[in-house]
């Protein structure tokens, strides 16, 4: 397809422009995709804000990752994908680069190239009668239920997700779609968390009430093996728990039932008031991205005995799962997506997604 299009070019901190710039060329096994709706990541108003290296989104460049679009041009060699389907782009191995520089996708353009094309691999086919606005919430939905799955809950596990942005509210809503109930989201923004509510789960606003008092109510109080605090000498006891308490441990009081935390929200000091709460064998997920390092007392390593793990991106049986998720309409995951721009809007669009208190999700809409 000859021609140029126009596309959202990153010149640097605050600092986007919407250029013509060629439709990409596709290659024998490549496949040419219509964009039809982007989601605004964190990553993309984290450039906007702060600078876009660290992300991979570097000056003079196109952006974007979060797309779903339609096929109307494929390479002789490509198989199974047809032209008209209605597909979701898999960034990550959408481009040669991999998953380093997936925002080289450019879905902030209005076409882009998915090289070597393949489907179940960079190119998903959804139902062609899929609401769009829910389709491309797909990738970050993907990157939240990856955190809040990745350690194997139970269905009736007790899970806390720190944070009521795009992922934490995905990772709720992935556990909503599991048919989990226990779930509870944690944030300071009453806003935010009423979209919380919307999804289907419990809330705790921390600048209004104790975060472990209020576990304690919806989950019940820990029962952990130790000392009998009945049988200690009162004096004792109270040199105890002032050492506990200066090294930030929490050995004597209350510690909720909770099975899972899930840290959606990049603040240390929540999480590790969660740490030193923690009850034996605790699991955390940890998708935030911290910038710098996270230091906890190291004596609850050794008496609580918590299993920590990261989470990055996702696996095609998560896309998987989110697809069907999208598609069954498993929970009102769509309430996150709280504006909707035109393309030629899109400086207006990513500005406002940067002023986070009342957005969550910010989309382009290519058919407006």
């Amino acid at each position: 397809m000859e021609g140029t299009m126009k596309s959202a070019i990153y010149y640097g901190i605050g600092d986007v422009k919407i250029e013509e710039r060629p439709i990409p060329q596709i290659g024998s096994k490549d496949v040419l995709i219509k964009v039809l709706r982007a989601g605004i990541c964190g990553s993309d108003t984290g450039a906007w804000v702060h600078g876009g290296e660290p992300t991979g989104i570097f000056p003079g460049n196109p952006f974007g990752h979060e797309m779903v679009g339609k096929v109307i041009e494929k390479g002789e060699n490509v198989d199974n994908i047809q032209l008209g389907d209605i597909v979701f782009v898999e960034p990550l191995g959408a481009t040669k680069a991999g998953t380093i520089l997936c925002d080289m996708v450019g879905g902030f353009g209005e076409y882009v190239k998915v090289e070597e094309a393949k489907i179940n691999k960079n190119i998903y086919v959804l139902d062609k009668d899929i609401d769009l606005d829910e389709a491309v919430l797909i990738e970050p939905l993907c990157v939240g239920t990856k955190a809040a799955v990745c350690m194997n809950p139970k269905i009736d596990d007790k899970v806390v997700v720190l944070g009521a942005g795009t992922i934490g509210l995905s990772a709720a809503a992935a556990l909503k779609a599991r048919g989990m109930e226990n779930v509870v989201v944690i944030d300071q923004n009453e806003w935010r968390l009423n979209k919380a509510k919307e999804i289907g789960v419990k809330v705790i606003n921390t600048a209004k009430k104790n975060m472990n008092e209020k576990l304690v109510e919806y989950f019940g109080e820990a029962k952990n093996a130790g000392t009998d605090m009945r049988y200690v000498d009162p004096k004792l006891l109270q040199q105890f728990i002032s050492y506990t308490q200066k090294v930030g441990m929490n050995l004597a009081g209350k510690k909720p039932d909770v099975d899972l935390y899930v840290d959606a929200a990049g603040a240390f000091s929540l999480l590790e008031e969660c740490f030193n709460n923690a009850k034996h064998n605790a699991k955390f997920s940890i998708v935030a991205v911290y910038g710098r390092k996270l230091e906890f007392a190291g004596g609850n390593f050794i008496k609580n005995e918590p299993i920590i793990r990261g989470s990055q991106a996702y696996d095609h049986d998560i896309i998987m799962e989110v697809i069907d998720h999208i598609t069954k309409r498993k929970t009102a995951i769509k309430t996150i997506m709280t504006s909707k721009f035109a393309h030629k809007d899109f400086v207006e669009a990513i500005d406002t997604a940067a002023k986070a208190d009342h957005n969550i999700k910010v989309i382009i809409d290519y058919e407006m």
